[in-house]
């Protein structure tokens, strides 16, 4: 069963054939991983041949209604508003503790993947040790993104975060000093890692130099403070944060992190540049590490609907994960954490699919789990705190 949020937005854009379809994809891709096209239509639950099934799905992949803001922007101003709780007023808000804000700003980063001649740049806001998918749009090319394009993407995505102090993430595809121009024009906290390429004039300086022949070495980190960017088009002034790991025994940064930023202090910067990791780890979850989005062959209209419903599954999937860690009850659907490990085995969004799997597998399998159980006498204690965790399973999922 989807969220109420869910039901009321999708129902309200949606006739209830198309909303029971949504809502199948969504325990589909839960139950088996998998969006791509031909293998959802072999398990699609309808009484119909198999090549119907996959023209039905065609059919309800190009509905106009499958938008992203229509359908999807609503659900996320919803969970929006829940989760960094605005208070009273603006000003009120980033004086509030938030539980989930880094630093006090909500942290929006922002990176782009590609695989299999698709190009696809996304914005997502980190939340924990993850990132939640909020827009996106493909590329026409393979490459880089433009600056045209990156404000585009980003002008979209802000209008959805304007009640909120946001602070922006990106990588060195992100590095252009244009864009930290644009984003301080609108009061937006930023953290961009640069090119080592990247001219820069410090204070007292004349001439403009690459940061890679200004003498940084492993082991070092420091801030600078009003920095011009750009030998061309000399922007600024922007803070400079720079960090480059130690090796030791062969293992470290082999490049060091070059960070233009608003931010006024060097542990700010590291700190939240540190959580763009997240949006890595989204990737990760989407394409083989999860969802296996890669072997998707559609035409672009289709594959922007199944992102959009890859997008509602994943964040009810990372949400229901967190919320098995909170009820402690994910060590029945999880591997416990390993001594030698230095993270969870399984993240949020894999202990909920596992979870998901449990539970279906409790229902088709009732009679000869039950059976099971009865010929353990000895572990009915046992038995009864699992179907107890099992309940609560049921419930968040």
């Amino acid at each position: 069963m989807l969220p109420t949020c869910y039901q009321k937005v999708l129902r309200a854009h949606l006739s209830e054939s198309q909303y029971l379809t949504l809502q199948l994809l969504i325990l589909l891709l839960q139950s088996h991983r998998q969006i791509q096209l031909a293998r959802l239509a072999s398990m699609f639950p309808q009484p119909i041949h198999y090549s119907s099934r996959i023209r039905n799905l065609q059919r309800f992949l190009v509905l106009p209604q499958l938008s992203v803001r229509l359908l999807w922007f609503p659900i996320l101003k919803h969970w929006l508003s829940e989760e960094f709780k605005t208070g009273h007023g603006n000003r009120a808000y980033r004086r509030a503790r938030l539980k989930r804000t880094i630093d006090g700003y909500v942290v929006m980063a922002v990176d782009r993947t590609q695989w299999k001649g698709r190009n696809l740049m996304m914005v997502t806001v980190v939340w924990g040790k993850h990132a939640l998918p909020v827009y996106w749009a493909p590329l026409p090319k393979s490459g880089s993104s433009s600056l045209k394009q990156q404000l585009r993407l980003l002008k979209t995505a802000l209008k959805i975060f304007k009640p909120y102090p946001v602070v922006v993430l990106a990588d060195r595809d992100f590095h252009s000093p244009k864009l930290a121009l644009w984003l301080s024009q609108r009061q937006v906290e930023f953290v961009l890692r640069q090119k080592k390429s990247a001219y820069v004039q410090l204070q007292g300086e004349v001439d403009y130099q690459p940061l890679k022949e200004r003498g940084f070495a492993p082991g070092q980190k420091g801030f600078l403070c009003d920095v011009y960017w750009g030998k061309r088009d000399q922007l600024g002034p922007f803070n400079l944060a720079f960090y480059w790991k130690r090796q030791y025994r062969g293992k470290g940064g082999k490049d060091p992190w070059f960070i233009m930023t608003s931010l006024p202090t060097l542990e700010q910067a590291l700190s939240l540049y540190a959580c763009r990791w997240g949006i890595e780890m989204m990737f990760k979850d989407c394409k083989s590490g999860g969802y296996n989005l890669e072997r998707t062959k559609v035409n672009d209209a289709r594959f922007l609907a199944l992102v959009l419903v890859m997008a509602m599954a994943y964040c009810l999937a990372t949400l229901a994960g967190y919320g098995l860690k909170k009820l402690k009850v994910n060590h029945y659907v999880a591997r416990l954490n390993e001594h030698s490990r230095r993270r969870p085995r399984h993240s949020d969004f894999g202990t909920a699919l596992y979870g998901h799997l449990w539970c279906c597998g409790m229902e088709v399998w009732t009679l000869l789990a039950t059976e099971l159980m009865q010929l353990k006498p000895h572990k009915r204690l046992n038995y009864q705190r699992g179907m107890r965790a099992l309940s609560l399973i049921q419930t968040t999922l």
